[in-house]
């Protein structure tokens, strides 16, 4: 059995770029791009002190539902986003197996764009 800390390995990737991205999607719904990423920042960072590898999982499905609903016109920010969170999912692995819900979100993914390496396409 992993050790119950072993999901923070994953790599930076979510902390440095996706609040960002995902503000970038949010664009023109509530709240300032800036305000966004302020409160996304905060929140992974809250994840990543306090929170353990299921509501990191809940995470990347809930950022997986914004970019598969996203119907903006960003499409470079929405491939990016959806590559680097199908890229969590798979690394996640290493850690926990997935759940139905997460090779669901897998799906959506790959149809947002997202673009993994042939061996794990689902």
């Amino acid at each position: 059995m992993p050790h119950p800390d072993a999901w923070l390995f994953l790599p930076p990737e979510v902390e440095a770029r996706v609040p960002s991205l995902l503000a970038r999607l949010a664009a023109g719904g509530d709240g300032s791009p800036d305000d966004v990423q302020r409160e996304l920042r905060h929140r992974i960072e809250t994840l990543i002190l306090e929170g353990d590898v299921e509501q990191w999982r809940a995470f990347l499905r809930e950022a997986t539902g914004m970019v598969a609903e996203y119907a903006g016109d960003d499409v470079e920010a929405r491939t990016v986003l959806a590559s680097i969170l199908d890229d969590q999912f798979l690394l996640a692995r290493a850690v926990s197996d997935l759940e139905a819900t997460d090779l669901d979100a897998r799906r959506r993914l790959g149809r947002a764009g997202a673009t993994p390496p042939r061996s794990s396409r689902v």
